[in-house]
């Protein structure tokens, strides 16, 4: 049992330069299941819960809060990256949302010391926001590489391997 870490790695205002990097990423993973890829975004008023829903009727949502302070969470899965990509882009037109791949590899890196990691294993591309968990809103979007706690080497290691670089501190993930 265990938590991840999760580093940011860009920060942009350009959704498309975001998934653009997180699909070089995915390139550098010993493997990816292109099924083990979910998006979530959250509404926080009655518009946005309607235009997440007639984008994606077939989602799963779950409500929080009181009435006055509810807000609403909306899961799908994507079967293929094209049809995250599609969500994504439309799902950040209305709120705050992420896409994350959990079943991942990232590679052994002798030279650090680090074996393969499949546990801690996770890209994220959040938009709207600076936080894996979409708290806040923000005018860029972000990637995230999520490695085993500690593992800062391999977030930097991942990062150099697409020409880029952590840009902040790691956060705690799930």
């Amino acid at each position: 049992m265990g938590n991840t870490r999760a580093w940011p790695v860009l920060r942009t205002t350009d959704l498309a330069e975001a998934w653009t990097l997180a699909e070089k990423l995915l390139s550098v993973a010993s493997w990816y299941d292109p099924d083990g890829c979910y998006l979530d975004a959250w509404a926080h008023d009655e518009d946005q819960f309607r235009r997440l829903t007639e984008a994606a009727p077939d989602a799963n949502v779950r409500w929080y809060g009181e009435s006055d302070d509810r807000c609403a969470s909306v899961h799908r899965p994507a079967t293929n990256l094209e049809q995250a990509r599609e969500a994504l882009g439309t799902w950040a037109g209305i709120t705050r949302c992420y896409v994350l791949w959990h079943n991942l590899k990232w590679p052994a890196v002798p030279e650090l010391g680090l074996d393969e990691e499949y546990k801690y294993a996770e890209l994220q591309v959040a938009s709207n926001t600076h936080t894996i968990h979409c708290e806040e809103w923000a005018p860029e979007h972000t990637v995230f590489i999520h490695a085993r706690p500690g593992h800062d080497a391999r977030a930097t290691w991942l990062a150099a391997q697409v020409d880029a670089e952590v840009v902040g501190p790691p956060e705690f993930g799930w």
